[in-house]
């Protein structure tokens, strides 16, 4: 999809801006609309403001503050942290989809955490403690078939017991169903393992649960708009399309499907009421200052130190299981985090492709993001989709459903419980006619 859509445009002689990292969305002077984005072009090291009628949030969301993630290291929840220093409010953050089987293949590659998919599990695969015994009936009926977040706690708590294999995962098995088969029908995963010298169709390999998608993101309307006028938003940037707990495939198609309209609506804002808007110049100053915050002082800690402590936090406290304790106790560490990463210099004054500088305004973006996922988690005192705390473990009164809201407010984050207006179908109806429980 990716390729198609870049030789489209490239077809049609649009200017584009090469190994440019967006670090602030402008608004217009008097902050009626969206002014344009502010980069840094990282071949050069310098500043280049882009001023625009419309512009399009669709950085992608990547959940890479837990010490297992899917997404790439680059994906920093750039466009959420920047929608939230605009003023804008993110919904349902707290809202952490990991999927359960990440390969673990030690801390000495990258790959460790990215995905095995379902489809192994669907057609048989086995989960396996430490001892080598299957315990996801202990926990469901359907087995390693059931949901996602179901596995994923269910793997989370044999690794709290200690049943665990060397790495402090679990195992998946597959050589029961036939290694021939295993290597005909999951191909590319059987080449995935090999790759780190493991055996999927013919032996255990290990695995976690590993952070993989955030249903949470930017508030936003139907055909894209946001509160900004001028601004629009699709992707992961965006929250409320999946609910609590996103089914498999809908990240694909939620990119596709409201990118396409949000490009449509953007389009007809271009034509009809757009205008060109001065940009607030004081916004600009204060986004470059912070950029430039890592340069000439004395280092306190290591960018890998801090990014290190994030994990932990994040994962031990603000993952799979969560508590008041925890989540208080992160609230407090990523305080700390904040505060080390502005006394950090990256030691060296050279700006052209500076990658410890990208490294830096990448924590910048996560830390940020953290503290809304925690403050959410905090604000949700019950459990529902990808969202559990072990002290509130029951779900609640569904007609009395609400989503988080949380916004910058000069005291610090606030957060609103909104409810949830259920117009179209109420929980426990269904859509398909003649079932039970459909809506008259």
């Amino acid at each position: 999809i990716i390729n198609r859509l870049i030789e489209r445009a490239w077809s049609l002689g649009l200017n584009k801006l090469e190994e440019h990292r967006a670090i602030a969305l402008v608004p217009a002077q008097d902050g009626s609309a969206i002014s344009g984005v502010l980069f840094i072009d990282m071949r050069s090291g310098g500043y280049h403001f882009v001023q625009a009628r419309a512009v399009l949030l669709g950085t992608g969301g990547g959940p890479t503050m837990y010490r297992y993630h899917t997404p790439s290291g680059e994906k920093s929840c750039d466009g959420m942290a920047m929608a939230l220093d605009l003023g804008l409010k993110l919904r349902d953050m707290e809202m952490v989809q990991f999927h359960p089987t990440g390969l673990l293949a030690g801390t000495g590659t990258r790959m460790t955490g990215t995905v095995l998919e379902e489809g192994l599990r669907g057609s048989g695969g086995y989960l396996l403690g430490g001892d080598g015994e299957r315990f996801m009936h202990d926990y469901h009926p359907h087995g390693e078939r059931a949901t996602r977040d179901i596995v994923s706690r269910s793997i989370y708590a044999e690794m709290v017991k200690g049943n665990t294999s060397p790495n402090g995962g679990v195992y998946i098995e597959m050589k029961h169903l036939g290694p021939e088969m295993v290597a005909k029908k999951f191909k590319g995963m059987v080449e995935r393992c090999a790759d780190c010298g493991f055996d999927l169709a013919g032996d255990r390999v290990e695995v976690v649960p590993t952070a993989h998608y955030m249903m949470g993101g930017l508030e936003f309307e139907p055909d894209g708009a946001t509160a900004l006028p001028g601004l629009f938003a699709a992707g992961e940037d965006c929250g409320g399309v999946h609910g609590a707990n996103r089914l498999g495939g809908n990240g694909v198609a939620n990119s596709t499907v409201f990118g396409g309209i949000a490009g449509d609506s953007m389009g007809r804002f271009v034509t009809a009421e757009s205008r060109w808007c001065a940009p607030d110049e004081h916004f600009i100053d204060k986004a470059v200052s912070r950029a430039e915050k890592p340069f000439g002082k004395a280092a306190a800690q290591s960018i890998n130190d801090l990014r290190e402590a994030l994990y932990q936090s994040m994962w031990d406290k603000v993952g799979i299981v969560r508590n008041r304790q925890g989540l208080e106790e992160a609230r407090r560490d990523l305080d700390g985090l904040a505060s080390a990463l502005d006394d950090i210099t990256i030691g060296s004054s050279e700006r052209r492709f500076n990658l410890s500088w990208h490294d830096w305004q990448n924590l910048d973006s996560l830390i940020t993001i953290s503290k809304v996922i925690t403050a959410a988690a905090l604000a949700r005192e019950d459990s529902r989709g990808a969202h559990f705390r072990d002290d509130f473990p029951e779900t609640g009164d569904l007609d009395k459903t609400c989503y988080t809201r949380v916004s910058q407010e000069a005291e610090g984050l606030q957060v609103e419980m909104i409810p949830v207006d259920f117009s179209i179908v109420k929980p426990g109806e269904s859509l398909i006619e003649d079932e039970a429980g459909s809506p008259p």
